[in-house]
């Protein structure tokens, strides 16, 4: 078996957590614990550059005996690059749009940062696109993000380089991760809180859970800060579990530490080896 960890939504700077300083301590316990990849499914820092400085470092620090990747969320995208490079094949270890095979087993995993197209909301069509897009411009963090696109223009491409991915791997057992959330079932609705019935909208695409359900094997994804107990949708798991916030203001932890939250929240996923004859 080959040991795959997967995280998301660790927020080092809002939770006020020194990331440098817990990749010695993230480093051991992978190591220790068998793991032999490790990959991050978006919103590390709010600042793409110092998100790409820490997945560098972490892989120096394990070197050989763990491998690992990163997405963007969109926290990572604030600050930091331009679209054209969070498109882009900024590094090796940025897993965008690509497809990483799991060593010694007939398996890969296909990174896709995400995006939304406001088929999530909780308003639903009651409000058109254009008063979700001009919400998320008034009181949302990702109108900092540069984006020449339109929110369902660059929806459609990550369903369509899905697809493609999907397509190029039958045949294989096919792990797809990813930052915003594919299905309705993981969503959180609240009747009194209108801002949250609007930021509903922002969260993810139901059109991504359709595609990968019945056609990949295991998701995992975040954004949307509330655990979930794994969901099978015909033979597709989906994994939600989020590091997200530990502030005074807004405690989502279950203990006060970072370190012991990223362990609890990690992803462990179990991909069988092949047989040798």
């Amino acid at each position: 078996m080959v040991k795959v960890a997967i995280s998301v939504d660790n927020h080092f700077d809002v939770n006020h957590v020194d990331g440098f300083e817990m990749l010695k301590y993230q480093a051991a316990y992978l190591v220790d614990h068998g793991y032999r990849i490790y990959v991050n499914a978006g919103d590390t820092y709010n600042d793409f550059t110092k998100t790409l400085d820490y997945y560098r470092a972490l892989q120096r620090e394990l070197g050989d005996q763990v491998i690992v990747r990163f997405l963007a969320g969109n926290h990572d995208m604030v600050k930091g690059a331009s679209y054209a490079e969070i498109q882009s094949d900024v590094d090796p270890l940025y897993l965008h749009e690509k497809v990483l095979p799991i060593p010694s087993t007939n398996a890969v995993i296909i990174g896709n940062n995400g995006w939304y197209d406001y088929s999530l909301g909780q308003l639903g069509k009651t409000k058109t696109d254009a008063a979700y897009a001009q919400w998320k411009r008034a009181f949302w963090i990702d109108s900092a993000i540069d984006s020449p696109l339109s929110d369902a223009e660059r929806m459609r491409r990550v369903l369509q380089t899905t697809q493609a991915a999907i397509d190029a791997n039958q045949g294989r057992q096919m792990i797809y991760v990813t930052h915003f959330v594919p299905i309705r079932g993981a969503m959180v609705y609240a009747v009194d809180r209108p801002a949250w019935q609007m930021a509903t909208a922002l969260m993810g695409s139901a059109k991504l859970g359709e595609l990968l359900t019945g056609q990949v094997d295991a998701v995992a994804f975040g954004h949307e800060h509330f655990r979930d107990a794994p969901k099978l949708l015909g033979k597709t798991a989906y994994y939600h579990q989020p590091l997200g916030y530990g502030l005074k203001r807004l405690f989502e932890w279950e203990s006060h530490d970072w370190l012991t939250e990223w362990r609890n929240t990690l992803v462990t996923l179990h991909v069988p080896t092949l047989a040798k004859f």
